[in-house]
């Protein structure tokens, strides 16, 4: 927050951890705050955004190409269409082939100006270690929810109770 508020975030940032869907859900919520969109403005997803700009693995080896990554780097060469800032999303990052890495490679030595790029995975060491080294790398820890249920609560507790019962003692076979 910080780094956004005084424009100091890192050109690359490198989003990991065990639930895609949790990394996308936090790769969008930080586009629209890097371009400024108001979160309360459903006429416009920040997926469709004019500069907002999409990788993602594609057809059956479900590898990320070296064509659309050639793409995906023309593409974030051009000046922004609507604000002053441009996000690239790389949707499962580990699935570079060899040769679109070492293409990709080279855009996060030298970025595009006023370009954020944000590398999502869920197997951050899959990615060449010299990717990895150019981001900011952030581990995004899964959430556990908590229901305000009364029959919940009560559930985990006889639960809890059930396991200390067992760490106590082995319990009869009538009482487990």
């Amino acid at each position: 927050d910080r780094a956004i508020g005084r424009g100091r975030l890192a050109h690359s940032i490198l989003l990991s951890g065990r639930s895609q869907e949790a990394l996308e859900i936090l790769a969008y919520d930080l586009a629209g705050r890097l371009l400024e969109l108001d979160p309360d403005d459903k006429t416009r997803s920040i997926a469709e955004f004019p500069d907002v700009f999409a990788l993602r693995p594609s057809k059956k080896a479900r590898q990320i190409s070296a064509d659309d990554t050639r793409e995906l780097i023309r593409r974030i060469q051009h000046s922004p269409q609507v604000g002053s800032k441009k996000v690239a999303i790389l949707f499962e990052a580990d699935r570079f082939n060899l040769a679109s890495a070492n293409i990709f490679l080279k855009t996060l030595e030298e970025p595009p100006l006023d370009t954020t790029i944000i590398l999502l995975t869920t197997r951050p060491y899959s990615l060449l270690p010299t990717i990895r080294s150019r981001c900011l790398n952030i581990r995004v820890s899964d959430e556990i929810s908590h229901d305000d249920d009364a029959e919940t609560d009560e559930w985990l507790q006889r639960y809890r109770n059930w396991l200390d019962s067992l760490i106590a003692g082995v319990p009869a076979k009538e009482e487990v």
